[in-house]
């Protein structure tokens, strides 16, 4: 990848250690580019199409956020995923969109990817949560979300496959062509687990090597892709070592091999997309026996209604002889329950906010005259045998 000077990205240093003086440098240097990076967020581009690419970019990204918040605030779970799903669809089709190359800047750590691998599979994360949320009235919602999940895991696996061939790939290809590189320092940065700490001592610093070489009469600044390490970094400055190149892209360099990252990427593919294939294999099994709650902003939403029939509420008062009514709650006064049918209930302190006026329930009692049970109408379907009492 191409070493650019002028930028606060990362902090260039010709020691292979890193004390904490340096560390503190580092920090503040992070902390400048952060600060850049938002305020050129916003600051208008060169010419007309790149304003387009960027404020189109953050436009999306706003609208999304505020409808989402204010979907979830007014409990819409279905306008709130399609706007989720929606957002990435939209990134996906933007980053499309060629751009300058200052806007793409390479970055240590990021293999290079062929143009609209990401964008593609971005769009298609984003219709494996849209298209689930769609068809989920007619299959179910529990089945929607395990197979929009299954997809979810089966593509993020594929891409990491693909990820790392390409990385594979590449190292192959340039090693057939060789130059010798002389290290010149060493790029370093905060690692991004810790990059919001604002101790200096605490920070994880990673880096990797930059080399100069020539090459086709040429000279240049690289550092290798997904190369980055921590502790000490080597080679020693002013070691010359042979560096593979892709010869139609002399800015790509590589010396590790990086055998052992690439064996755990392939792993952990593996896994996602087998977690994936698990989800599938349980397709045919589920439903919404069970109900399909969502908790939003506004409290929880009760998208499919769980089921109860005969036996199971047998098995909460001990008979299958009793009677059930439908009949709604008029008030709530202490822990008493009072109802439409001149009947009220006693119930726990853990259960009474579950209960305001108008709440619809089924009241059901034993014919021998045992406590009963109040069944919330919203979160629970009937489908026993019994005939329901005041329910047209």
């Amino acid at each position: 990848m191409r070493y650019y000077e002028d930028t606060k990205y990362y902090h260039f240093s010709t020691n292979p250690a890193t004390d904490s003086e340096e560390k503190s440098i580092i920090l503040e240097e992070h902390l400048e580019y952060a600060r850049d990076f938002m305020s050129s967020s916003f600051r208008p581009a060169d010419n007309t199409k790149d304003n387009i690419i960027k404020y189109s970019a953050i436009a999306v990204f706003v609208i999304a956020v505020i409808l989402m918040v204010t979907f979830s605030m007014n409990g819409m779970v279905g306008y709130g995923v399609y706007t989720f799903g929606g957002l990435f669809v939209l990134l996906g089709i933007l980053s499309l969109v060629p751009a300058k190359p200052a806007m793409n800047m390479d970055l240590p750590g990021k293999a290079q990817l062929p143009k609209g691998v990401a964008g593609t599979i971005m769009i298609l994360l984003g219709l494996a949560v849209i298209v689930p949320a769609v068809i989920a009235p007619v299959v179910g919602f529990t089945k929607a979300a395990v197979g929009g999940g299954a997809v979810a895991f089966v593509l993020v696996g594929l891409f990491f496959v693909v990820y790392t061939c390409i990385g594979m790939a590449r190292y192959s290809k340039a090693s057939q062509e060789t130059v010798n590189a002389t290290c010149i320092g060493y790029i370093k940065m905060i690692d991004g687990s810790d990059s919001k700490t604002s101790h200096a001592h605490n920070l994880v610093v990673t880096g990797t090597p930059v080399y100069e070489y020539y090459y086709n009469g040429q000279t240049y600044k690289a550092f290798q892709e997904d190369d980055i390490r921590t502790g000490r970094l080597s080679p020693e400055v002013g070691e010359t070592v042979e560096v593979g190149i892709m010869p139609d892209d002399p800015y790509a360099i590589f010396f590790r091999k990086n055998t052992g990252a690439k064996v755990f990427a392939f792993v952990m593919s593996f896994l996602a997309i087998a977690a994936g294939i698990v989800l599938f294999c349980f397709l045919p099994n589920v439903s919404d026996k069970n109900g399909f709650a969502v908790n939003t902003m506004g409290g929880q939403v009760m998208l499919a209604k769980a089921e109860i029939d005969d036996k199971t509420i047998e098995g909460y008062i001990g008979t299958d002889e009793f009677t059930i009514e439908y009949a709604t709650v008029t008030s709530v006064e202490g822990n008493y329950v009072y109802l439409s049918n001149d009947t009220k209930r006693k119930v726990s302190k853990d259960d009474k906010d579950r209960y305001h006026e108008g709440t619809a329930v089924y009241l059901v009692l034993p014919e021998d005259g045992g406590s009963g049970m109040l069944i919330i109408a919203d979160e629970w379907e009937y489908t026993g045998s019994h005939e329901v009492i005041g329910l047209e």
